[in-house]
């Protein structure tokens, strides 16, 4: 099956009909559950409440911008080693990369294509150490909206009084499903793979070729 035949394959398809039905089901549960906590329905709006704020810290399209300019770091350091300065030194993968660069020397005449090519050579390395970093960067981030550790109270507490938390474990899922449809990891993590693919498509002036051709060759050997 050809995952690409038509636009959508990339884009992603228009399907709403179960954000439509996930969100009236979210509604639905969460007002039986207030009925059954009855006078004491105020801590499932306070837990909702914390919940909806946290998803919201972050929008999808900061994450995105966030992860994409995440990405000249990895430029910044590869253009450091290149030439040679000592200012990227304090840099963790700063070793990582000047072993890398120093053991594949490349011949192209065109700087920006040797800078594209180590940029992909380290894109894995640079990915992990990136995304460590965005999640310290995220914890900080809801801190400032909630207090998680109060939140895991609420959560007790509801379910102590529902007697399960097997209506809490659901309305978790249906909230995730209906308004974390991408999250600040995943946009984040892409935009990272945006300048990947910035890279790789990338045309050497020389030879007239992209990247992703000078790579497939060289990995041929």
């Amino acid at each position: 099956m050809n995952t690409f035949y038509e636009y959508e394959g990339v884009f992603g398809k228009a399907e709403t009909a179960h954000l439509e039905r996930t969100l009236q089901e979210f509604f639905e549960i969460a007002a039986a559950m207030r009925r059954r906590l009855g006078k004491q329905d105020y801590l499932l709006d306070g837990y909702i409440s914390m919940l909806l704020k946290g998803v919201n810290a972050t929008l999808a399209q900061s994450a995105a911008e966030d992860g994409f300019a995440a990405s000249s770091e990895l430029r910044h350091l590869c253009l450091a080693v290149m030439d040679g300065k000592a200012d990227g030194e304090e840099h963790p993968l700063y070793e990582k990369a000047k072993e890398c660069i120093a053991s594949h020397p490349l011949d192209y005449q065109e700087r920006c294509t040797k800078l594209n090519l180590y940029c992909v050579a380290l894109a894995s390395d640079f990915l992990e150490y990136a995304a460590g970093k965005y999640v310290q960067q995220q914890k900080e981030a809801q801190r400032a909206v909630f207090d998680i550790v109060y939140l895991r109270d609420l959560y007790r507490k509801i379910g102590g009084i529902l007697g399960g938390e097997e209506d809490l474990e659901r309305l978790n899922l249906l909230l995730r499903q209906r308004f974390l449809i991408v999250t600040p990891m995943a946009g984040f993590l892409q935009g990272l793979t945006n300048d990947l693919l910035y890279s790789l498509t990338s045309r050497d002036v020389e030879t007239s070729r992209l990247a992703v051709q000078l790579w497939l060759e060289k990995e041929q050997g």
